[in-house]
């Protein structure tokens, strides 16, 4: 005999699978793009490929955190400031002068939203686990996505080159956000099973 979910765990469950698939379907990208070229790292259109996805999972797992501790936050009775919510749901309402709302997409810059993001979930979930952004690998995701940035957005061919020293910078920053998501996540597993 199977019990219904209580509503709280149905409705926190929802952003915790889409976490889980989003993370999944883009760790898939980056392995697919792994296998096709092998150990071929020198190809200049893998290391373009193998930068974006990285900051496309990047991203995506950092939008599904936000999302996660929103609910977790309005589930569980946590208490989030006007400017917590609107961070993390990156929606503020604008009502005009005749009392008409707007909804209003809200963006911070990136590193300034990864950093945020794991800083309120941290508080939020009360984990005794804090993310080390002072270290030379967070300085060297800085300079990924500058990396990705000129690459997405070129203005000479010369700036879609990746250079051996640029690619190990990458993989150092890479590293450095799967670790800490992983420790993020373990603390979140140590707490609460």
């Amino acid at each position: 005999m199977t019990e219904d979910l209580p509503a709280f765990a149905h409705n926190l469950g929802k952003p915790l699978i889409e976490w889980r698939d989003v993370s999944n379907a883009l760790r898939q990208d980056i392995e697919n793009l792994a296998d096709a070229y092998r150990d071929d790292w020198s190809s200049q259109p893998f290391r373009r490929l193998f930068v974006r996805s990285c900051w496309a999972m990047i991203e995506g797992e950092v939008f599904c955190l936000k999302q996660f501790a929103l609910r977790a936050c309005e589930l569980g009775g946590k208490s989030l400031s006007a400017n917590e919510h609107t961070f993390l749901s990156e929606i503020r309402i604008i009502v005009d002068e005749n009392g008409i709302a707007e909804l209003e997409r809200v963006h911070e810059r990136t590193l300034s939203n990864l950093k945020q993001t794991l800083k309120i979930a941290v508080c939020k979930f009360e984990s005794e686990w804090t993310p080390d952004f002072s270290g030379q690998d967070w300085r060297a995701l800085s300079c990924s996505l500058k990396l990705r940035h000129r690459i997405t957005h070129p203005k000479t061919v010369g700036e879609l080159m990746i250079s051996d020293s640029e690619l190990d910078i990458h993989k150092d920053a890479f590293t450095w956000f799967l670790k800490t998501f992983g420790e993020f996540q373990a603390s979140l597993l140590q707490k609460y099973t």
